[in-house]
């Protein structure tokens, strides 16, 4: 039976991959946009206002969502967390839960209970329509490296995950054994540039260890929240960076664009690692 499917929809080019996905599965798609999206075709698309939650449970209603997905990228301001918080906490099963205080990504997940509540939705992930999105493990692209870089790459996915269980980002750059920077609410982008920045300085990205930025899905997250991301940007952003190696979290980690991010990390020497790690 096809889904009744409604799309958050943020930023990048993940989204109309993920609308023409679940098109293509014979999907009935509406999108509901946390910032505008022209270049979505053949598909209805709303604005989706965080500061009214219960305008969103109407759309999904009226439209008779039975599934819900997130895709791109979002973000949210302190006060558009706490409206989230009340909200979740007004309707939660348990009254003395609902907290005044602004969530971090890993708690706000707990959204999901209030949806199927209100909604009668499930919340799935990008990965259950677009399968082909996700990370195997091995070489994705770019040139082959040696053991000492994979060991690198394998320690830094775990300080991504130690990152991430802290809820704070979702990444980290290193060289060696080094923690050179993390993300936090700036995101990927920001991080590299940083990292950038640091090296332009002669802080880092000097030794023979190759400066390498790994993403990792948070511990305590559910796979239908803000899975780790890269795409073509990535390439072109790390390469900027002095980055020559990117690795993922294989199986809980998405690839945007492949041929493309394979035909830049070819282009410009960035090896592109998917790793399979503990936890």
């Amino acid at each position: 039976m096809a889904r009744r499917l409604t799309v958050f929809a943020g930023t990048g080019d993940l989204v109309p991959h993920v609308v023409r996905a679940a098109q293509q599965a014979g999907d009935k798609v509406q999108v509901l946009a946390l910032t505008p999206r022209p270049d979505l075709e053949g598909v209805k698309v709303g604005k989706a206002d965080i500061g009214n939650p219960l305008g969103i449970i109407w759309s999904l209603k009226v439209f008779r969502t039975s599934h819900v997905v997130l895709a791109g990228g979002i973000t949210l301001s302190d006060g558009a967390r706490e409206g989230l918080a009340k909200f979740a906490g007004s309707n939660s099963d348990r009254p003395s839960s609902a907290p005044s205080h602004s969530l971090g990504d890993a708690a706000l997940s707990g959204l999901a209970s209030v949806l199927k509540k209100m909604a009668g939705a499930e919340l799935i992930g990008v990965h259950e329509i677009a399968p082909d999105l996700l990370a195997e493990p091995g070489l994705l692209a770019g040139p082959p490296c040696d053991d000492d870089a994979v060991q690198s790459a394998t320690f830094a996915l775990d300080m991504a995950r130690e990152i991430g269980r802290l809820d704070i980002g979702q990444a980290v750059v290193v060289a060696g054994r080094h923690v050179i920077s993390a993300e936090d609410i700036g995101g990927t982008d920001v991080l590299l540039a940083r990292v950038g920045d640091y090296r332009a300085r002669g802080l880092a990205g000097d030794g023979a260890a190759p400066l390498i930025l790994a993403k990792a899905a948070k511990p305590q997250q559910p796979l239908f929240a803000d899975l780790p991301a890269i795409g073509p940007d990535t390439i072109i952003n790390a390469k900027a960076a002095g980055v020559s190696v990117v690795a993922v979290q294989a199986g809980r980690s998405i690839v945007i664009e492949r041929e493309r991010l394979m035909e830049l990390a070819a282009r410009e020497g960035v090896t592109v690692l998917g790793i399979a790690i503990d936890g």
